[in-house]
């Protein structure tokens, strides 16, 4: 495997407009009364569009965004990295998908919105923590399969994969109706952020 080069100020570009756009959207949510109910208005929307599939889809795609149910994709990327002797990049991205659970739990417990959904189901709601870890942890496969395949034929079709897979887990919950669109696309965005840190630390580490 053969790495590309990467300009890093283009990272800390990303860091910034992801943290502005985060915070933004947090503070909205803290100090907006009529947000929940813009929120809500948009999220029946979006289910009422997808009523007609079966609901059996989103509760499928969604258990992939589970804690538990990301190990396996976390010891199977790990061994992949190992096998290439790529052991810092295998322990930064274990370590950055971990760090974005435990800050996306922090986040709610900070913010404490309720979901949409009121007490059936657990947790609070901004941001979504299938959305954060999982941008985060298949973002920066993303971005290991753009520098270290080879093959233009795989890198289009697991990057094409793991990006839906990401779209597909934040659609997921809006479906469920266990968060708004605000708390996904917020999700998104704090995933986002660790992804260019994992970035700029791989890089840091490397030299």
């Amino acid at each position: 495997m053969k790495s590309k080069g990467f300009n890093s100020k283009e990272s800390w570009n990303w860091i910034i407009v992801s943290l502005v756009v985060f915070v933004i959207l947090m503070i909205l949510v803290m100090y907006l009364p009529n947000i929940s109910e813009i929120d809500g208005n948009i999220l029946h929307s979006i289910r009422l569009a997808l009523s007609p599939y079966p609901s059996y889809i989103p509760a499928v795609i969604s258990e992939f965004g589970r804690y538990q149910h990301m190990l396996w994709p976390q010891i199977a990327a790990g061994s992949v990295l190992i096998s290439h002797q790529k052991y810092v990049k295998t322990f930064l991205l274990i370590f950055f998908t971990q760090a974005t659970f435990i800050a996306t739990d922090f986040i709610k417990d900070f913010v404490c919105r309720t979901r949409p959904c009121g007490d059936n189901y657990p947790g609070f709601s901004f941001p979504s923590g299938h959305s954060s870890t999982t941008m985060c942890f298949y973002g920066i496969l993303i971005y290991l399969v753009l520098h270290y395949v080879r093959s233009e034929v795989w890198r289009y079709f697991l990057v094409g994969l793991f990006g839906l897979f990401i779209l597909m887990v934040g659609i997921s919950r809006l479906w469920l109706g266990v968060h708004y669109l605000s708390d996904v696309i917020a999700g998104m965005f704090l995933g986002f952020i660790m992804v260019n840190l994992f970035i700029l630390t791989s890089n840091a580490l490397s030299k």
